[in-house]
Order: structure tokens, then C-alpha cells, then sequence
């Protein structure tokens, strides 16, 4: 839950957005289900590196850094561009990006991230 507040100050601000969850959205937004650091954390897995060993797989990995999801990203970012700077925190990905946001989030393919060999 420590990360959701990352996304949402208050249970009030989560109730006030329209959020249509799936599990792309419910990963991103918790940390939880097929994120390697968290499943590394339950002993589930070996390591919380990507396959290709570039980077450990956190959610502000992929929000903000995985090479894997640089075009996407790319799109989000010079969304986020026209009124603002980047990066964002995630509150202000979810108060003044959230279309952008959540389509970045639903351009994720998780199970093909975590099984791919390369990251470039």
C-alpha cells in the first residue's frame, strides 16, 4: 500500500478519479502480482533483475527508465511535455496525465518483459 500513496494522497483522491482497473493498472499502481522485485521479496523467484541483467525490475523502472518500453514511453513523456516537466511524480501522472498513463501502463506486456532475453 505504500506505493499506491505514491499514486493517491488519500483514499478520498483514489474514490474522486475514474480509474477502470485491470491488471496492468492494479500491478503499476501496487507494486504487486508480476513485478520481479516484488516476487523476488516472497522468495518466488531468484533475482529481481530483468532476464538481461540490466536493471532491477521496480515499478519506477518502468515508469521511468526500462529500455524495453522506450518508445512508449517516449509517447507518454512528450504528452506530460506540453504543460509541464519531466520526469513526474506519480501523483501528477494520475492528476494531470492519466489517459496518457494509463494507456503507457496498458502498452505493457509484463509476462513478455520478464521472459525476454534481451532489453534492447
Amino acid at each position: 500500500m505504500r506505493l499506491l500513496k505514491n499514486f493517491f494522497a488519500s483514499v478520498e483522491r483514489r474514490l474522486a478519479v475514474n480509474l477502470h482497473l485491470n491488471p496492468n493498472v492494479t500491478t503499476i499502481m501496487t507494486g504487486h502480482v508480476n513485478i520481479r522485485s516484488y516476487l523476488h521479496r516472497l522468495k518466488i523467484i531468484d533475482t529481481q533483475e530483468f532476464p538481461c541483467k540490466q536493471d532491477i525490475q521496480t515499478i519506477d523502472h518502468l515508469i521511468f527508465q526500462c529500455e524495453k518500453l522506450k518508445y512508449e514511453r517516449g509517447m507518454l513523456k512528450n504528452s506530460v511535455l506540453k504543460a509541464g516537466n519531466w520526469p513526474v511524480s506519480k501523483s501528477e501522472l494520475i492528476n494531470k496525465n492519466l489517459k496518457q498513463f494509463i494507456r503507457y501502463i496498458n502498452s505493457m506486456d509484463l509476462e513478455k518483459l520478464n521472459h525476454s532475453k534481451r532489453c534492447k
